[in-house]
C-alpha cells in the first residue's frame, strides 16, 4: 500500500473515531442525568482511546517507511477499543421515539 493511499485510510479512521466521541457528547447532552451518569465513563473511555490515536496519528505523519506498519496496528488497536466502548455507551443512550 503505499502511503498516500494509507494515509487517507487511517485520516478516514481517525475522522471516525472523532464522530464517536462526538456522538457520545450529543447523546449525553441530550440524555437525562441518570443517563448522563452512566454514559461518562465510557466517554472517559473514548477521549483517552482518541488523544492515544491522535498520537499515534501525530508519530505516523512523522515516521519512516519502515514504521508505518507498527503505527498502522496500534492506530487499528485504538480505532477497534474506541468501538467496543461506544457499543457500551450506546446502551445508555436515551430513547430515541421520533422514529
Amino acid at each position: 500500500m503505499n502511503e498516500k493511499t494509507l494515509k487517507e485510510q487511517l485520516q478516514a479512521e481517525m475522522e471516525n473515531l472523532q464522530s464517536l466521541v462526538d456522538e457520545v457528547k450529543l447523546q449525553m447532552h441530550l440524555g437525562a442525568k441518570e443517563a448522563q451518569d452512566n454514559i461518562q465513563p465510557h466517554l472517559d473511555e473514548l477521549e483517552v482511546e482518541l488523544n492515544e490515536a491522535k498520537k499515534k496519528w501525530q508519530q505516523f505523519e512523522s515516521s519512516s517507511e519502515s514504521a508505518w506498519e507498527d503505527i498502522q496496528t496500534g492506530l487499528r488497536k485504538s480505532y477497534k477499543s474506541m468501538q467496543q466502548a461506544f457499543e457500551k455507551a450506546k446502551k445508555h443512550f436515551p430513547e430515541n421515539d421520533s422514529h
